[in-house]
């Protein structure tokens, strides 16, 4: 899994990470990177995800990961041989909280289709049958940040490519602007074969110039990743934090022979200290 800041601005937040072997650095950012994904329960970059759902009779469904970028397709009923497949428009979406319902008027429009009591799922306590389980597939793209497709195929290497668009509204978020700049990460047909992350090299107000592993097809999807201020700093935090521990086996510790105090190690705050608990608070998704 990709790291959610780089050796760059983990060293620029925190000064004292310049002198830090570079390998070191490298598997202590890693290592805070998945540190944080599972206090947040978020994985954060930018990604395709197919998910199944059991119908359970509610008016809506929540998604597992938030803020959703798109909906690629909703498919009821996957597994028969007539699956009913929705588009993004036939739905009501709430991004940051990862809620989608279907909009009640699209109902019409499917012959045979189990409309009972107006929603996604079916209907509880009416006599009706609820949904069976996995019933509902649905193709989604997730993560804090902005999604944009290719509009010509991509070669490998060092390619040029012109996008649908070079900036944008973020759709997770309506006050987010995005822009494909140098130094911009992006992931190209993310949940495929052909997956892969790449840094911007240089970018014109229409196009952008990458290097590239594999070669993709027109119209493939471009994630583009833009993770949050106070994420990225508490990730530099807590990569600080795990390098400049002081000796875990002691209480207590001198700062020197010359200094005439003594500081307490504090156990249990050790890497995740108030300060980066703080900074986390507002990501954390507490539904388990």
């Amino acid at each position: 899994m990709a790291d959610l800041i780089t050796s760059t601005y983990a060293q620029q937040a925190v000064p004292a990470l310049a002198a830090v072997n570079s390998s070191t650095l490298a598997s202590c950012l890693s290592a805070a990177s998945g540190m944080i994904r599972r206090y947040c329960r978020r994985n954060f970059i930018p990604t395709r995800y197919i998910e199944l759902h059991d119908a359970t009779g509610e008016l809506f469904l929540m998604l597992r990961q938030a803020p959703v970028l798109g909906i690629n397709s909703l498919t009821l009923f996957p597994d028969t041989s007539n699956p009913i497949v929705m588009t993004a428009d036939q739905l009501d979406i709430r991004p940051q909280v990862g809620r989608i319902s279907i909009k009640p008027e699209v109902a019409a429009g499917f012959s045979g289709f189990p409309w009972i009591g107006g929603g996604l799922l079916g209907t509880r306590g009416m006599g009706f049958s609820v949904w069976p389980l996995n019933a509902i597939q649905v193709d989604y793209n997730a993560g804090y940040g902005f999604i944009t497709q290719s509009s010509a195929p991509i070669a490998a290497g060092n390619s040029t490519v012109t996008p649908a668009a070079m900036t944008g509204q973020t759709p997770a978020d309506d006050l987010s602007p995005w822009a494909i700049a140098p130094g911009t990460i992006l992931t190209l047909d993310a949940g495929n074969a052909g997956a892969e992350s790449a840094t911007v090299l240089t970018a014109s107000p229409t196009a952008f110039t990458a290097s590239f592993a594999n070669a993709h097809g027109a119209g493939c999807q471009i994630l583009g990743w833009q993770i949050p201020d106070d994420l990225q700093l508490a990730c530099a935090l807590l990569v600080g934090n795990m390098i400049n521990q002081p000796d875990l086996t002691k209480l207590r510790e001198s700062m020197g022979k010359t200094v005439g105090y003594e500081y307490v190690v504090r156990n249990g705050d050790l890497l995740f200290t108030p300060e980066i608990l703080n900074l986390l608070s507002r990501y954390r998704d507490i539904v388990v």
